[in-house]
């Protein structure tokens, strides 16, 4: 068994109410190993091709059920274009929000250019997802962390309030610092997601990490309404983690509020998938 499997009634009941707000689930393989070993939905957030080439992401999503979308936002190509694309495909593509790879691509989350994404998010009432802090060991990155800051996540969420922001990674390794962020901000929320990728200090030490975590988590209150289950799915890209997110949760929360972490914030977090799921699909 798994070192990090929790025990197996706990683990079964967990399963059947999760929203995995964060995976790179890009084609029927990836799909069909992740749903082999959980159950519940996730929310895919396909990557610019640049990056890594997920041509048939949006093909994934549609064919099931169980998958949402993200569409990324290429900072690197003309914006306008890639929103009208979009636009013309919200309901087809089941998209819930939008991803932005900060960090990878070089820019502030409250650079004015990107502001027409967060114009279109308000229209169509949809998230916005940003990568912060350090990147993927394999992936090719221009490596601006500072330009990733959740300060500058902060800055737009206050010029849009009615727009959600995510911070996923927590701005790692700025875990304390984003947490307070997060706590000022009631349109900000975070994950660990992509935490544990295979050869990071993290993947490595994972009850290291999970105290990290559990620290900066709970050095402000409330913060329980804020945090998101993500997992970062990607094998291909050494993000085959899944125990791993069961364990930390249950070491960091008490077990009353793993329904918010597994689910509820993300249905407040993404009010677009409320209009797919809700809180009855989670009694069934």
């Amino acid at each position: 068994m798994n070192i990090y499997q929790t025990n197996d009634s706990l683990r079964l009941d967990i399963a059947r109410r999760k929203i995995d707000c964060h995976t790179h689930i890009y084609n029927a393989r990836i799909r069909d190993e992740y749903f082999s070993r959980t159950t519940g939905y996730a929310l895919v957030m396909q990557l610019p091709e640049r990056i890594l080439e997920n041509p048939d992401c949006v093909k994934t999503v549609m064919e099931d059920s169980r998958l949402f979308l993200n569409p990324c936002i290429d900072l690197k190509s003309p914006i306008a274009p890639q929103l009208e694309v979009i636009g013309s495909n919200l309901e087809a593509w089941k998209v819930v929000g939008l991803k932005i790879y900060l960090s990878y691509q070089a820019a502030k989350a409250n650079d004015p250019p990107l502001y027409k994404i967060y114009e279109f998010a308000q229209k169509h009432k949809l998230s916005v997802t940003f990568h912060t802090g350090l990147c993927s060991l394999v992936l090719p990155s221009d490596n601006d962390i500072e330009g990733s800051n959740a300060i500058y996540v902060a800055k737009a969420a206050e010029d849009f309030p009615d727009v959600n922001f995510i911070i996923a990674h927590m701005d790692d390794p700025r875990f304390d610092d984003c947490m307070k962020i997060v706590a000022e901000h009631n349109n900000i929320y975070t994950d660990f997601s992509g935490a544990y990728e295979t050869g990071t200090k993290e993947g490595n030490d994972v009850d290291g990490a999970i105290a990290t975590f559990g620290a900066a988590i709970h050095s402000q209150p409330g913060t329980e309404y804020k945090i998101l289950y993500g997992t970062d799915f990607c094998p291909p890209i050494n993000l085959a983690q899944l125990e791993e997110y069961d364990y930390s949760i249950e070491k960091i929360f008490p077990e009353e509020v793993f329904d918010l972490i597994y689910y509820k914030n993300c249905l407040r977090a993404f009010p677009k998938l409320n209009t797919y799921l809700n809180e009855s699909e989670f009694q069934k």
